[in-house]
């Protein structure tokens, strides 16, 4: 299974003849940008270290910036050396190119995704979506299209566990989320995962589907019709946002990371706290303003809303996968993200 992103720096690092590279299993489907490589040779300094997989000596990342050495005439190149199967090498590449340097095009992420289902069939959706920054269900449609991809019943998650991935266990774990967060309103998104049986990306979909009233599980896909089968004790009620405990503590939450100087005396700090604060409204207000929105506005307004929570479903789950990166020591230092990458 490939990981998503390497921590380069606790990669051997090391100058390799410029002439013993092989070029790249690039997932860029329009080849390399000449007007790019130009401008990486005009730069004076130094350019970053390029990526090579040691097995093979073929480059995951950073063709663009080996073009532009041999257009300089210079005989080596710094890069950082990965071991790794080589069946993992394209997904690394893919995943490089997302988070930094010349980004991808939307039909290179399109054409990468089906190529990691095709390869790795038991991702799941969440997985190469992070691995490609597109939306879970952009892959999901992917994967239904490509008629290369074997469809599996199980799915491998972001944290690496093995599940069922039925229209049954699908919408059963779904159930036992909401009767999780009904009954423990206060629990983390981990817990309701773990105590459902179900994925963290799973747990937040569902905690915002009750949140805007929407049926805990997706219609279209055939799982509301197996949750239709499944028995009820009584009828589930109308979440409204005033009841949602999430947003009752939001503020409080919100004035705590107003007064943390690591953020209040940031500037990216306090770009992320004027993005929280348009969120810091009292819960009449949200349901007065969903009463004044005009019918023929709704499906723009409603889908949007949507589009905007899972954007920040994502951020949340970066987060804390750098959390967990700098816990371990193993977060990649920030100083080599702003120089210019291929």
């Amino acid at each position: 299974m490939p990981f998503l992103t390497p921590v380069l720096s606790a990669t051997t690092r090391a100058d390799v003849p410029v002439d013993s590279l092989l070029s790249a299993d690039s997932p860029r489907t329009s080849g390399l940008d000449r007007a790019y490589i130009d401008t990486l040779v005009a730069l004076e300094e130094e350019l970053p270290p390029i990526v090579v997989h040691r097995p093979t000596g073929r480059v995951i990342d950073g063709m663009h910036r080996l073009a532009a050495a041999r257009v300089r005439g210079e005989r080596t190149i710094s890069a950082y050396l990965l071991d790794m199967p080589e069946r993992n090498v394209f997904a690394t590449a893919v995943s490089l190119n997302i988070t930094h340097g010349k980004p991808l095009t939307h039909d290179d992420r399109l054409a990468a995704a089906a190529r990691i289902l095709r390869e790795s069939p038991a991702l799941s959706d969440r997985y190469v979506a992070s691995v490609t920054a597109l939306s879970p269900r952009t892959v999901s449609r992917v994967r239904r299209s490509s008629v290369d991809v074997a469809h599996l019943n199980t799915r491998i998650g972001l944290d690496g566990k093995r599940r069922r991935a039925d229209v049954a266990s699908v919408a059963s774990g779904r159930l036992r989320a909401v009767e999780v967060i009904r009954q423990r309103p206060e629990a983390s998104l981990r817990e309701i995962a773990r105590l459902a049986g179900i994925s963290l990306g799973t747990a937040h979909d569902v905690k915002k589907r009750l949140l805007l009233g929407m049926d805990p599980v997706p219609q279209g896909s055939g799982a509301a019709a197996e949750r239709a089968r499944e028995p009820r004790s009584e009828p589930r009620p109308e979440t409204r946002i005033a009841d949602a405990p999430s947003l009752r503590d939001a503020r409080e939450r919100l004035d705590r990371l107003r007064k943390d100087p690591a953020l209040r005396l940031s500037q990216s700090g306090r770009f992320l706290l004027r993005g929280f604060s348009v969120h810091d409204l009292d819960v009449t207000v949200w349901e007065k303003l969903a009463a004044t929105i005009p019918p023929h506005c709704a499906d723009g307004v409603t889908q949007l809303a949507r589009e905007c929570a899972d954007v920040w479903a994502r951020f949340a789950e970066q987060v804390e996968r750098e959390a967990q990166a700098g816990e371990a020591g193993q977060a990649e230092p920030a100083a080599g993200r702003s120089r210019p990458r291929a």
